[in-house]
């Protein structure tokens, strides 16, 4: 039985079929005049869902299809491991590795995020990532991080050579409310690439991209609301402290996520030419969830909906649904 599909964006269709022609094919041997891109949404524990959906796009043969992947936080953490062929592998760093008090903890107040833990204990020992197979990548891995001092966001090359990976992904990933404050990266104090740039569909466009695959961790339906007199109130108090640059920066964070949330969803005009395809889950969960039956049924529904979006053949299910025995074959 066929799986429906609903599919989000401008002529999705469009940017299917061009994706699917690039099935088992290198971005850096193919002329098919096409700029493919690939944009990871994050969100702490809400990646798993863009994680399964890395698992989707691995077994479809599409590790190596796409010019440019954009992503921050855990999106940009799950795009390195998507680049290293190890997708399925970091899946289980979600529900096996940092859904325990070790990561979380909402009684450490100044450091709820342990990035210590995450980054030195699994993804330095327990589940390394295979850099150097993200920067041999023949696709493009852009980081966005903030600036902490002007709240300006930037993309960083994740092989430009200037800059460690991990260091990168660090940065993008340093929330300044639940971890540590900032990060440094080069001469700059950097923290969560979410607050300036979450979701960097306008500078895939910008950057000649004209196909693009978003992987949302939120559904269709949610809209960024203004932040609430609690959180701007610790936010000036923690972060910007007397900095009018960031003050007013902090303002404009959610009208600068539905700007990008419109794009990828098809609510604004595209430049002629361009195609995007996305996909979100129906729910959205807390960045802090830690049970791993959610978690691990989060990762199946992102695994899911990928292989609809693609009708994806039986064969493919089939292989997916050994990392979900449950999560998969319930909707096939």
């Amino acid at each position: 039985m066929t799986m429906a599909r609903e599919l989000f964006g401008t002529r999705p269709e469009a940017a299917i079929a061009n994706i699917c022609a690039r099935f088992g094919k290198s971005a850096r041997h193919t002329a098919d005049g096409r700029k493919l891109a690939l944009i990871v949404e994050g969100g702490a524990m809400r990646g798993v869902f863009s994680c399964g959906g890395g698992i989707a796009l691995e077994a479809l043969g599409l590790t190596h299809a796409f010019d440019e992947v954009y992503a921050c936080s855990s999106g940009a953490i799950n795009a390195a491991y998507f680049l290293a062929g190890q997708a399925a592998y970091s899946a289980t760093i979600y529900y096996d590795d940092v859904n325990n008090r070790q990561f979380i903890n909402p009684l450490r107040i100044k450091n709820i995020l342990n990035l210590d833990f995450l980054f030195g204990e699994v993804i330095g020992k327990r589940k390394p990532l295979d850099i150097a197979r993200v920067l041999s990548s023949p696709s493009r891995l852009r980081i966005s991080i903030t600036d902490a001092h002007t709240g300006a966001g930037f993309l960083v090359d994740g092989q430009d050579s200037r800059y460690a990976l991990l260091d990168s992904l660090r940065a993008s990933a340093t929330h300044p409310l639940m971890s540590e404050r900032t990060r440094r990266l080069g001469d700059r104090d950097c923290f969560d690439g979410g607050f300036a740039n979450p979701l960097p569909v306008k500078d895939a466009i910008d950057n000649g991209c004209t196909d693009l695959l978003v992987l949302f961790t939120r559904p269709s339906t949610y809209v960024d609301a203004r932040p609430g007199f609690l959180l701007r109130a610790l936010f000036t108090w923690l972060c910007a402290r007397g900095n009018a640059a960031l003050l007013e920066a902090g303002e404009d964070i959610h009208v600068r996520e539905n700007q990008s949330r419109d794009l990828a969803l098809g609510r604004r005009a595209l430049p002629p030419g361009v195609n995007i395809v996305t996909i979100c889950p129906d729910e959205s969960l807390s960045r802090t969830m830690k049970n791993r039956a959610v978690l691990k049924a989060a990762a199946a529904d992102g695994a899911r909906k990928v292989l609809q979006a693609f009708d994806a053949e039986p064969d493919r299910l089939v292989e997916v649904w050994r990392y979900f025995p449950s999560g998969l074959q319930r909707h096939h």
